[in-house]
């Protein structure tokens, strides 16, 4: 029966086709409904679907059953479609717009809202790997401030993950990457679109917005002290050449190591062009940030994003082709290629070349 979206529940079952302004429907016909489905029919304006409810309580086990059976049948794009999860992303940017106005305003930090509309996106987008490689991959496409902090909190909550982290740790991770610039909010708009080379007293007063974030953060219910302390951590140093208060590696906690690799990626993602992204700007990050990011946590990083790719076609600076087939640990920048020809070539025997291009078959 037709019902308004709002009054649906996760677990009820789409009984049509929900389209938006494309003959592909945006989630298929039996899909089980689940928060990030929510998320998306609300991005779309969709105020009404055909859905199956759940049943009374008393049904729960079979109604189970019945939806597990529906989602297996289902096609793997209605449970996991990248068109869903780029709507989830969408939604999430458009939300931290709101939010960021609203601290323009005066307004504090609601951490239980901001964590309502965020988590959909960090508990399905770190879930999959496929989507998520993706998503680096067309990185350099996201210009607006917005989307910048949406994706440092994406790309921190897949590094705490790698790192080891619990998953309460890896969704708190992830939160704080993306409330890490919400001191922007208090200085000149002219400053918010990430100016990070303005000089002189320019400078100054930008580099103030990572205390400004520490201070709208503290005190915040359910955001746990290590994590806000990573956050005016973000832009220090293992060398003490960051700020604001020029701490070294022996006094960054491991939340505050894993911020600043993100950021000096997500950076040098706004420096970038398309062209080797991001396997070059990963080597160009090694070298220039050598002895200032952590080699620990730096290492971890490069290997869990080149490990993404693994199955991928990459394009090589010779103009030959092939499938990334193994990443190195010790050097995950310069993989083995199944070349076209079936030859195995290795990267790490030829320094000469490079990776050009990355993408899916």
């Amino acid at each position: 029966m037709l019902v308004k979206t709002d009054k649906c529940r996760p677990g009820d079952v789409l009984r049509r086709d929900v389209f938006s302004k494309s003959d592909k429907p945006l989630i298929k016909a039996g899909t089980v409904l689940e928060d990030i489905h929510f998320a998306v029919l609300h991005a779309f304006l969709i105020d009404r679907i055909d859905v199956r409810t759940a049943g009374k309580k008393k049904n729960t086990d079979q109604t189970s059953g019945q939806h597990a059976r529906l989602a297996a049948d289902a096609p793997s794009s209605a449970k996991t479609d990248n068109s869903l999860l780029d709507a989830v992303f969408a939604q999430a940017v458009s939300s931290y717009r709101f939010f960021f106005k609203q601290w323009q305003s005066g307004e504090p930090v609601n951490i239980g809202l901001f964590r309502r509309d965020m988590m959909p996106l960090l508990k399905r987008g770190l879930a999959d790997p496929v989507w998520f490689a993706g998503f680096l991959l067309h990185l350099t496409s996201l210009h607006s401030f917005e989307a910048r902090c949406v994706a440092m909190g994406l790309v921190s909550g897949f590094l705490g993950k790698k790192a080891g982290l619990d998953p309460g740790n890896v969704y708190q991770m992830g939160l704080a990457g993306m409330l890490a610039d919400c001191g922007m909010a208090r200085l000149p708009p002219s400053l918010v679109r990430r100016a990070d080379d303005v000089p002189g007293q320019a400078h100054a007063l930008y580099e103030r917005h990572v205390l400004d974030s520490y201070n709208m953060l503290k005190g915040v219910p359910t955001l746990r002290e290590s994590l806000i302390l990573a956050v005016i951590q973000h832009h220090e140093r293992e060398d003490g050449s960051g700020y604001p208060l020029h701490l070294r590696g022996e006094r960054l906690n491991i939340y505050g190591k894993i911020l600043a690799v993100c950021d000096s990626f997500i950076s040098e993602k706004d420096k970038a062009g398309a062209a080797g992204w991001p396997v070059r700007h990963l080597d160009h990050l090694a070298r220039c940030a050598y002895g200032r990011l952590s080699g620990y946590v730096f290492a971890k990083f490069c290997y869990a994003v080149m490990t993404l790719f693994i199955g991928m076609n990459a394009r090589l600076s010779n103009h030959q082709h092939g499938e990334i087939t193994f990443v190195p640990d010790h050097q995950p920048t310069r993989p083995m290629i199944r070349l076209d020809n079936q030859m195995i070539f290795s990267l790490s025997d030829h320094r000469e070349i490079t990776i050009d291009q990355i993408d899916f078959k």
